[in-house]
């Protein structure tokens, strides 16, 4: 009996990992293309993001054609280094051009949208990017998305939260929600985004700042109940930027 019951549950397990896909995301607040010394390390950036084989990857603080930055539009530049897909969508226009967020794919990405939050504490009715992305690895489609969360107010945090739960809420293919949420673990907002989603970057460590990094800020969740065994989880003390990257290799229930 004892025999029959072993086997069952490695059937079951077997079957179980077979419906799970592997997948590794990256999330990074680039900074403009700077580092902590404002010193330009765009091509830096794109030669780690290569070399990391992420196959998806969230940007946050990402400028377009700015004055400040060259004139460069930086996601175009990044996906020419890295060999991926893009799209961008800005916060606001800035300096001659605009800035907001950007994600790279090794695969193509199908409809792209720019939901927006909320962004209360400017005192005026205002919102910012949440941007969000399809892609398809073999037959499994999922759902991606990028945000920079308020970093000026947790109340203003906690309703962008309360928005990017409802705007995922119906959605029957895996999410990945990658982004600079600006809340350390366990504060009101993140608990909010946890109701919903799985933190599979909570062992990444800190993340901020990038010189000796004390606070673990940028995030990569996924939708409850689609998580499958996370492989990897790291922050890669890199000085590229005035954040550090973080990547998750997991798997995902298909």
């Amino acid at each position: 009996m004892k025999r029959h019951l072993i086997f069952v549950f490695l059937l079951i397990y077997g079957f179980s990992d077979l419906k799970a896909q592997t997948i590794s995301v990256m999330s990074y607040n680039i900074h403009i293309g700077q580092n902590s010394a404002d010193q330009d390390k765009l091509t830096e950036i794109a030669r780690y993001i290569k070399a990391s084989k992420a196959e998806i990857i969230g940007l946050q603080e990402v400028d377009s054609v700015c004055n400040r930055s060259g004139k460069t539009d930086q996601m175009k530049f990044l996906a020419e280094q890295t060999g991926m897909y893009y799209t961008y969508a800005r916060h606001f226009a800035f300096d001659g051009g605009s800035y907001g967020l950007g994600i790279l794919s090794r695969y193509p990405l199908l409809d792209v949208q720019d939901l927006r939050v909320s962004l209360s504490s400017t005192g005026k009715p205002d919102t910012r990017s949440l941007l969000k992305a399809d892609f398809k690895k073999g037959k499994t489609r999922y759902t991606f998305a990028t945000v920079h969360m308020d970093y000026r107010d947790s109340g203003s945090r906690q309703v962008q939260s309360e928005e990017i739960v409802k705007k995922f809420s119906g959605y029957e293919n895996p999410v990945i929600l990658t982004g600079d949420f600006n809340a350390r673990p366990g504060t009101k907002e993140i608990i909010i985004l946890e109701g919903a989603f799985t933190d599979v970057s909570k062992l990444s460590g800190p993340t901020y700042p990038a010189v000796k990094p004390l606070n673990k800020i940028d995030y990569i969740m996924v939708t409850k109940g689609k998580e499958g065994k996370i492989i990897m989880q790291k922050s890669d003390p890199v000085d590229f930027s005035d954040h550090i990257p973080v990547l998750s290799v997991f798997k995902v229930q298909r």
